[in-house]
């Protein structure tokens, strides 16, 4: 690194080289980097790079996807922009038709993490590269930030409304995402190794001012100060990756839940429908009765009557008789 080269430049190819490692060996880098910058008179670009965030193990994934050059990331980024046309276009048949395209876009974006990733990968760790790269497809910021190379966490899509992207790729300090060198993937990537005599002396001591521009004495504080505060930087980065696999697990957790309540809520619209049947089976099977009461009450009445002019025609019967009787014998 050259004195007076460009900030934004310098910027891109920090970023670029801190991005395409390890998150494991991230803070090492970083620390390289900036004293790089600083001897190089880029103080600010020192600033900035210095507080850039470390990747979670999925986005260095993905990352890893977007810098191997994977066809993959291309078909990515067509399948999301015809997806979001048919969303906005309300055109139902039209999703349906990609959904198969979308199962296996997926798949194969998982299969390529899984591939290049710099370190192995965990089944909640591909539950949330496989989140991102959903998010991508339903959102265009979120294509542009997966898709950047620059990643620092992954990305989830609710189902409805924007993706939530915040802090969740490097941007300069206009807003600006950072991409990869040159702003395409399979670009030359610089190594980030810090050329020692950039950094160093001929005889491999630190000159601390050129690192840092100030006295020996002076110096040498101020460096306590920055490795305490690189010290505690690392510490809560560690905290934020434990936390961030517990957000992992407990998101894997809520999948499963989810669909837990998904299977659970056809079922209750199934026995739903069963009781709303059964409900109106059973008003007409009341109105039958209802119709057979009534109908019972007729036969009812008919039946007194008919047994009342049964017996008037046995009365009338037996007086006739009588009086027959009555002649016979006179």
């Amino acid at each position: 690194m050259e004195v007076g080269e460009d900030p934004g430049e310098a910027l891109r190819r920090a970023v670029s080289a801190l991005y395409a490692g390890e998150p494991a060996g991230f803070v090492a880098r970083r620390r390289e980097w900036v004293a790089r910058l600083r001897s190089a008179g880029l103080r600010e670009v020192a600033k900035e790079v210095g507080g850039l965030r470390r990747p979670s193990v999925a986005a260095a994934a993905v990352n890893a996807v977007v810098r191997a050059d994977h066809e993959v990331v291309d078909q990515l980024e067509a399948l999301g922009a015809r997806m979001r046309v048919a969303q906005s276009a309300l055109d139902a048949a039209g999703l349906t038709a990609l959904r198969g395209e979308r199962d296996q876009l997926l798949t194969a974006w998982v299969e390529a993490a899984r591939e290049h990733a710099p370190e192995g990968l965990t089944a909640p760790v591909e539950a949330e590269v496989r989140d991102t790269a959903i998010a991508a497809l339903a959102d265009p910021a979120a294509s542009e930030v997966v898709t950047s190379g620059s990643l620092t966490r992954a990305l989830h899509y609710s189902g409805f409304g924007e993706v939530d992207v915040a802090d969740a790729v490097v941007r300069t300090s206009t807003g600006v995402v950072l991409t990869r060198i040159e702003g395409g993937r399979g670009a030359q990537e610089d190594d980030g190794e810090v050329d020692e005599t950039e950094v160093h002396g001929d005889d491999g001591e630190v000159d601390e001012t050129e690192v840092h521009g100030e006295e020996p004495d002076v110096a040498s504080a101020t460096g306590a100060a920055a490795a305490a505060d690189a010290e505690r930087v690392a510490a809560l980065e560690r905290e934020l990756d434990e936390a961030e696999k517990d957000v992992a697990a407990a998101r894997a957790a809520r999948k499963v839940a989810a669909a837990d309540d998904e299977a659970a809520e056809k079922q209750v619209a199934v026995s739903t429908a069963q009781v709303e049947q059964a409900e109106r089976l059973l008003a007409q099977a009341r109105a039958h009765l209802d119709s057979a009461t009534e109908e019972r009450t007729r036969t009812v009445v008919t039946l007194s009557e008919a047994d009342e002019e049964l017996r008037d025609t046995r009365e009338r019967r037996d007086a006739a008789r009588a009086v027959l009787e009555e002649a016979e014998d006179a």
